[in-house]
């Protein structure tokens, strides 16, 4: 019981943390925008590309609710650089509920992505490159922590996302096909 229990509040700790972040106008307004624009593009480029149009409108919504969240944040006053390290070396950790959230970030992005593409060697190794690009530009336009642990933990969750969808996208291939 007390394992069950500390989930619930780990997990109940991550709606309150979102819950604080969206109070922010700016990462409310930067989710809002991010998600509608990028929806809009994901929609078009699944035409041009031949790509599922459903979940790729998707993938460009949570890659706006991805960038919103991550470059719409305060830097505390102690971690701006040049006067603090440019990143903050820390290894992978699920223990928090930053943490947690740092871990499922990507997934919904990276689920919708291989759904649309059916490439999820391809949006895997994207993902992983776009976590280490928002590490490295946090810091830069003072929007956010560099932080490794942060690469770590997207980068699992991004891993582990497009290894579920392509295997939920064999299943479904050969259930139809079996029809």
């Amino acid at each position: 019981m007390g394992e069950g229990f500390s989930v619930v509040l780990n997990v109940w700790s991550v709606v309150g943390e979102i819950g604080r972040a969206l109070e922010n106008p700016l990462i409310a307004g930067g989710l809002l925008v991010g998600a509608v624009v990028l929806g809009l593009g994901a929609g078009f480029a699944a035409r041009r590309f031949g790509w599922r149009p459903v979940p790729a409108v998707f993938a460009g919504i949570f890659l706006g609710v991805v960038l919103g969240v991550t470059l719409s944040r305060a830097v505390p006053d102690w971690a701006r650089w040049p006067a603090h390290e440019f990143c903050h070396v820390n290894g992978f950790s699920l223990n928090g509920s930053g943490e947690l959230l740092n871990a499922l970030l990507f997934v919904p992005l990276v689920w919708c992505a291989v759904l649309a593409t059916r490439r999820p060697l391809a949006v895997a190794v994207s993902a992983v490159a776009l976590s280490a690009s928002i590490e490295v530009v946090q810091p830069l336009i003072g929007r956010g922590l560099c932080e490794t642990q942060d690469f770590l933990n997207n980068s699992a969750g991004a891993v582990a996302a497009a290894a579920a969808a392509a295997g939920y996208v064999v299943l479904r291939d050969r259930a139809v096909a079996h029809r």
